[in-house]
C-alpha cells in the first residue's frame, strides 16, 4: 500500500511540489491544488479509507491509515485542509451526530468537497478551553452565536466550522457546553487574518480570529446534546493528537540533508542521528496510541505522550536542519519552512504545558501542586 500511493503521488504532484511543500507554510497555489486534489484522492480511495462503507469508506485498519496518513504528511501534506473532516470531525460526525447531518457532512468529506475549520481556542480560553465564553444562546428554533474565537487555522478557506460554543450562560467550566457545526458564509461573522512569524502567502492558511456578532444557525447545526459539548470536543481531540504524524517529514527531510551533503562532520552526524533518533521513538511512542485504537481501547493519556514526544521530533528535526542546511538562511529554503512549520505544533491540540500537566495527572497519578 505503501508503495502504490507513493507511485500515484510521484505521476501526480505537479512539478512544483517539491521536498519543502508544506500546508502549514504555503500559499494560494498550494490550497487551491489540495482543494482540487482532494476529492483525486477520494476517487482512489485514499482519502477515507478508514471509514465505513456506509459512510464512503472501506473499513481499513487502524494501522493502513496511518501508514497512509505518514506517507501523505512526509510528501507535504497533499489533502491540505481536508485531514482535519477526514480524522476527527468526520468520526465525532459519525459519532454523536443525526442521520441528517451524517448524510450531508460525511458525503461531503468523503469525496473531499467539504473543508472544515475548528472554533476552540479564544483570546482568553486557549491553554484553559473551559474557559471560553462565546455564546450560543437558544431563540425558537436557532442559537444566536456572540464571542470571538482565535487561532483558528483555515478560517478563510473552510466550508463549516466545528465550533464549541457556551450555551448555557449561567454554566462555568466544562458544563453547558456545545458543538455547533456551523457555515463560514453565515451573516454576522467577520474573519481577521493575523500576522504571524509563519509567513504563509496570502494568509488562506494562517491564523484567524473570528469575530460572531448576532451569527444566527438553525438548531440542527448541533452535534450531540445541547449542553454536553465537553465530550465531543475532547473525543475530537484526543484523535486530533495524533492526526499529523509530523516527524514523518522530519525524517524525509533529514534523510535528503545527509545524503546530500558534500561532507559529513561528526558534529553533523551527531546532530542529525540524534534528530532521527527522536523522530524513531515519536514514531514508535504514536503506533502504541494506533495499536490501542485498533484495539478499540479507549484513547488515554498515551496520546498526549505520542503528542509531546511527535513536537519535539519535529523541532530537533528543524534544528539540525537550521544548523547544517547550505541554503538554511534563505527565506523558503527547506531549512526555513521546517523551522517556522514547527513554531506552532506546541501549541495545536493543546500546549506542550498542557500535556505535561495531564500526562501527570492522568498517567504519573501526580498530585496537583496548590
Amino acid at each position: 500500500m505503501r508503495a502504490e500511493v507513493s507511485d500515484f503521488l510521484d505521476h501526480n504532484l505537479p512539478a512544483w511540489w517539491n521536498l519543502s511543500s508544506n500546508t502549514l507554510t504555503a500559499g494560494k497555489e498550494h490550497y487551491r491544488f489540495c482543494r482540487t486534489f482532494g476529492p483525486a484522492l477520494a476517487e482512489r480511495g485514499y482519502l477515507t479509507p478508514h471509514w465505513p462503507k456506509a459512510y464512503g469508506g472501506r473499513d481499513a485498519g487502524s494501522w493502513e491509515l496511518f501508514a497512509l496518513t505518514e506517507i501523505l504528511f512526509a510528501r507535504g501534506e497533499p489533502r491540505g485542509q481536508q485531514y482535519m473532516g477526514v480524522n476527527w470531525v468526520g468520526p465525532a460526525i459519525m459519532r454523536y451526530g443525526t442521520n441528517a447531518q451524517k448524510d450531508y457532512f460525511l458525503n461531503g468529506i468523503a469525496n473531499g468537497l467539504l473543508q472544515f475549520c475548528q472554533g476552540f481556542s479564544e483570546p482568553d480560553a486557549g491553554s484553559d478551553l473551559a474557559a471560553l465564553s462565546t455564546r450560543a444562546i437558544r431563540d425558537d428554533d436557532q442559537y444566536v452565536i456572540n464571542g470571538q474565537k482565535t487561532w483558528t487555522s483555515y478560517a478563510l478557506t473552510a466550508d463549516y466550522c466545528f465550533l464549541l460554543v457556551r450555551t448555557d450562560p449561567q454554566s462555568t467550566g466544562r458544563a453547558g457546553l456545545s458543538i455547533l457545526l456551523m457555515p463560514m458564509d453565515v451573516a454576522g461573522l467577520s474573519i481577521r487574518p493575523i500576522p504571524n512569524v509563519i509567513g504563509v502567502a496570502g494568509g488562506e492558511h494562517g491564523f484567524c480570529e473570528l469575530f460572531f456578532d448576532d451569527v444566527r444557525v438553525p438548531d440542527s447545526s448541533l452535534l450531540g446534546t445541547e449542553n454536553d459539548g465537553w465530550k465531543v470536543a475532547l473525543d475530537a481531540l484526543a484523535f486530533e493528537r495524533i492526526g499529523l504524524p509530523r516527524y514523518a517529514r522530519g525524517l524525509r527531510l533529514l534523510n535528503a540533508l545527509y545524503d546530500n551533503a558534500d561532507t559529513v562532520s561528526d558534529d553533523m552526524a551527531s546532530t542529525v542521528g540524534q534528530a532521527m533518533a527522536a523522530c524513531l521513538a515519536a514514531r514508535s511512542l504514536n503506533y502504541r496510541v494506533v495499536d490501542a485504537r485498533a484495539k478499540s481501547v479507549p484513547p488515554g493519556p498515551e496520546g498526549n505522550v505520542a503528542r509531546l514526544a511527535t513536537v519535539w521530533a519535529e523541532q530537533d528535526a528543524a534544528d539540525a536542519l537550521l544548523d547544517f542546511s547550505p541554503d538554511a538562511f534563505r527565506m523558503d529554503s527547506v531549512a526555513d519552512e521546517a523551522v517556522r512549520a514547527s513554531l506552532p505544533a506546541g501549541h495545536a491540540a493543546g500546549s506542550i504545558e498542557v500535556n505535561l500537566g495531564l500526562i501527570a495527572h492522568r498517567l504519573l497519578a501526580l498530585p496537583k501542586v496548590r
